[in-house]
């Protein structure tokens, strides 16, 4: 065989024995793959939920879950928002120019009653009070010389004419309630300007805080015109959304105390009390809020998130239950002479790592079911299992233990 050929066939040899190694390793890496699998399959069956399968047995068997009565306190734990009841709009009566604008008049500012906000120019207020008090003063002559010139008309009257009565337009009557007339409507003038020249300061109404603010010296200014926006410590409230359950477990929710955290105050808890609830449930969330008071609102800010706690009145019959015998969020099932029949159940907490669940009083009627069988149905005929005889789903079997 002359070279190339030996070279050929010493090629082909060598690529015959890759191919080969190439197969065993993808075969032990596909063996490596199942058995991996086998294992985590039978890893992830010990951990499953122990709920019986019993729809291959003769005869369909529970067990009934041993209960406890204590007297126990729930305790619903929400999250909520600060938010202000109501917000006042700034704006000014009277137009024109920002003389001077308070440091404290700017966004996150907190403002006390009576201080003073802003100041629009006062100077032709001030001179449109001169003119309304020299209205005054005209007016005021005007009607003493008229009394005086009836005084004297009356008394001639009398002289030519004794015994006659005062002709009215003689005693300046018509004259004199004219001049009355001026009088008053000049004094109602001076009111007028007395009052457009005090709304040209703009004092705080109430100790609140500041969330806007849009004005600088030299700006004009119209009446109506909205230049901020402030909140009175006193309208921060929080608001909490709460379920129908929870709601029920505080009931009556109005004036009943909680706690709540700020969660960006390093977990420090204050005191708040509930003061209403929503007149409607939320469309989307089917939540209702609850609107509490906080004892302490200086360092609340629109918009921060709480945590909140509100303590229901204690149970004292309250029963617990393994937490295998939900099935579902709320739902049991009890015996009742050797059949199966389905509760619902209010939950007011859990202990033992969430394995005992704590519920209202119900009718447990003849045992609540430890260990819902697959596939329950209302009425359906049971029989009454040992209590170390428990078959898990998957095959096998467990103690009793809860």
């Amino acid at each position: 065989m002359s070279g190339p050929e030996q070279d050929n066939a010493a090629k082909t040899s060598k690529g015959w024995v890759i191919g080969l190694i190439q197969l065993v390793f993808v075969i032990g890496v596909i063996g490596i793959a199942i058995g991996l699998t086998q294992v985590l399959r039978g890893q992830v069956s010990d951990r499953a939920p122990q709920i019986a399968d019993l729809r291959g047995a003769s005869e369909i068997t529970v067990r009934v879950a041993e209960t406890e009565t204590l007297r126990f306190t729930p305790t619903i734990r929400v999250n909520g928002t600060v938010q202000a009841a109501a917000e006042v709009s700034v704006s000014p009566q009277v137009s024109g120019e920002i003389k001077f604008v308070s440091p404290a008049f700017r966004a996150g500012a907190d403002v006390q009653k009576g201080d003073l906000l802003f100041e629009i120019d006062r100077a032709d207020y001030v001179l449109a009070v001169q003119r309304a008090e020299s209205e005054i003063a005209a007016a005021s002559s005007d009607l003493q010389q008229l009394e005086a010139e009836a005084a004297i008309a009356v008394q001639e009257w009398k002289e030519l004419y004794p015994g006659r009565e005062v002709n009215a337009l003689a005693a300046r009557i018509p004259q004199i309630d004219a001049a009355k007339a001026r009088l008053a409507s000049a004094e109602a003038n001076k009111r007028t300007s007395e009052l457009s020249l005090q709304r040209t300061r703009i004092y705080a109404p109430t100790q609140a805080r500041v969330m806007s603010s849009s004005l600088d010296i030299g700006q004009i200014v119209s009446p109506g015109q909205a230049v901020g926006r402030l909140v009175a410590l006193e309208s921060i409230e929080l608001a909490v959304p709460v379920s129908s359950e929870q709601l029920a477990l505080i009931e009556p929710a109005i004036n009943r105390a909680a706690q709540f955290k700020l969660r960006r105050a390093n977990g420090v808890e204050s005191e708040a009390t509930v003061t209403r609830i929503d007149a409607s449930l939320d469309p989307r969330t089917r939540l209702s809020n609850l609107y509490l008071s906080p004892s302490e609102s200086a360092d609340l800010r629109i918009g921060d998130f709480v945590d909140v706690t509100i303590n229901a009145d204690p149970i004292d019959d309250a029963i617990t239950l393994p937490a295998t015998a939900l099935s579902g969020q709320s739902d049991i099932w009890v015996l009742e002479q050797d059949r199966l029949a389905a509760r619902q159940v209010v939950v007011l907490g859990e202990r033992d790592g969430g394995n005992t669940i704590i519920v209202a009083p119900f009718d447990q009627a003849d045992g609540v079911v430890a260990l819902p069988p697959l596939e329950a149905q209302e009425g359906q005929k049971v029989g009454r299992r040992a209590a170390d005889d428990v078959v898990m789903a998957g095959g096998g079997q467990s103690d009793a233990a809860e």
